[in-house]
């Protein structure tokens, strides 16, 4: 077994150390591969690439170097596949890149260029990256990775939606969901094979029964050779396909449960209006009926003291009304969803901002229009309490709050310069993160607390990213068993 390299150190000095336009994506997956083959070290010349680029690069050769020694060129197209996947998750590849890099390494390994790409294609189907994916977004970046390296100028999956009607549900290229490629899928999906030279078909099936339709337009040049394409991109949509149904049905429950959460919120709002707010205004008036009473009862030199007594009754009354006005207002699951998430927290910040004058920072990376409502929900909560904590017990002078969204996940972070505790100790209760981490582990998600005394305190919550791929109650699905 080779040992890996350290290459950490390696990466950070040829980044500092590399001149401008210096290596690109593409140059550094040819020279590592190589590297791979040849089983040699890492060349350590200049390779200034984002941080997490280099991260994900280190990743993948890792696996590669774990590979028995002597397997060389299958070590290296191990690595390609990982590579070529992370990548394109992240749009790295400009049109026509992933397979000139692809060529250009085949060069280096001594390789026919149609047997790597093939081999490469076929690896980063079956990739960690491309299976750590929600199942849709997974499918879209395999439909991506079948325009890029197999001879297709265009690819679509179709499925049957709930009324019978033929849907795309991702497609990737010049024109994927033609009126041509739509009937061709119709055609599968019904059992007919109707493909020609220029437009390929494969039905991807769910025991033995079709499930979808698999359609490409091939380029003008060896358009027979896209079948085995096809054949192997099938197979790997079957099970992404698979766990889009569970993901499905599993997120229509989640969605459920957390809006039942969101409408007992709701109603408490309303309660707490209409009956303790209310009662608490009558008691402010009967306070001032009988301040004036006593008054006249009471001796001179005593009324000043009494009317200061009862002043002191009256603010306490004031700021229990005020502190229950804020908990009618934080309960409104409206104020989550009708506007942007970043709109919405920047209000909670501003908020903060004037009940204690701590500043504040927001850090939004990513786009967070095609969050769903329970996302957006279980975030705007995990903002508001944390804030919260932080107003009541940090004693900070600073708070940022950072939301990223890739195609991978959905991450928040609240972190404060304040005092932080001990979490092993029972004082991390007064967190009062227990109900907002049950919304997010019903949304598949993680909450992770980093604190210690004195180093402040961080709050982060990890979701997967989600979309129904098509409608729910569609036929395919609801053929299953």
């Amino acid at each position: 077994m080779r040992p890996v390299e350290p290459v950490d150190a390696v990466d950070a000095a040829a980044a500092q150390a590399a001149p401008p336009g210096g290596a690109s994506p593409a140059s550094e997956l040819i020279a590592r591969a190589a590297a791979i083959g040849a089983g040699k070290p890492r060349p350590s010349g200049p390779a200034p690439l984002p941080h997490d680029l280099r991260a994900a690069l280190r990743a993948c050769e890792a696996r590669a170097r774990r590979l028995a020694a002597g397997w060389g060129e299958g070590a290296a197209i191990d690595f390609l596949g990982d590579a070529v996947a992370a990548l394109a998750i992240d749009h790295r590849f400009q049109p026509g890149e992933a397979r000139a890099t692809l060529t250009a390494a085949a060069a280096e390994l001594g390789l026919p260029p149609e047997t790597l790409v093939f081999a490469v294609f076929r690896r980063a189907l079956a990739s960690q990256e491309l299976a750590q994916l929600p199942p849709v977004v997974a499918a879209e970046l395999a439909l991506a990775l079948l325009v890029e390296l197999a001879p297709a100028a265009a690819g679509s999956l179709w499925v049957l939606d709930a009324a019978g009607a033929t849907t795309c549900l991702v497609g990737h290229g010049c024109a994927p969901c033609s009126r041509r490629l739509r009937e061709v899928a119709r055609a599968a999906l019904d059992g007919v094979i109707a493909g020609s030279p220029q437009v390929r078909v494969r039905v991807v099936e769910r025991w033995d029964r079709p499930y979808a339709a698999l359609v490409a337009r091939a380029r003008c040049s060896e358009p027979r050779q896209l079948d085995d394409y096809l054949a192997e991109a099938a197979a790997a949509l079957a099970p992404m396909l698979e766990r889009a149904a569970i993901y499905d049905q599993n997120a229509q429950r989640e969605r459920e449960l957390v809006a039942a959460g969101e409408r007992r919120l709701v109603r408490l709002g309303y309660d707490l209006h209409d009956g303790p707010l209310q009662e608490l205004v009558a008691l402010a008036e009967e306070l001032r009926l009988a301040g004036e009473q006593v008054a006249r009862v009471v001796p001179e030199e005593y009324r000043g003291r009494v009317a200061g007594r009862f002043a002191d009754l009256h603010a306490r009354l004031a700021s229990l009304d005020e502190s229950l006005r804020q908990v009618v207002h934080s309960v409104r699951a409206t104020t989550a969803t009708a506007r942007p998430v970043p709109e919405a927290v920047r209000a909670e910040l501003r908020s903060l901002e004037r009940a204690s004058g701590i500043e504040t920072e927001l850090e939004v990376d990513g786009d967070l229009s095609e969050l769903s409502d329970s996302q957006k929900i279980v975030l705007f909560r995990v903002v508001q309490e944390a804030l919260s904590n932080v107003r009541k017990h940090s004693g900070a002078r600073q708070v940022t709050v950072a939301i990223r969204c890739t195609r991978s996940f959905v991450s928040l972070s609240v972190a404060d310069d304040g005092c932080g505790f001990d979490p092993r100790q029972p004082a991390s209760d007064r967190l009062g993160l227990a109900g907002i981490s049950e919304r997010v582990r019903l949304l598949g998600g993680v909450v992770e607390l980093e604190t210690a005394p004195g180093e402040g305190t961080t709050v982060r919550v990890t979701l997967p990213p989600w979309r129904p791929s098509i409608s729910v109650g569609s036929a395919v699905y609801a053929a299953a068993p």
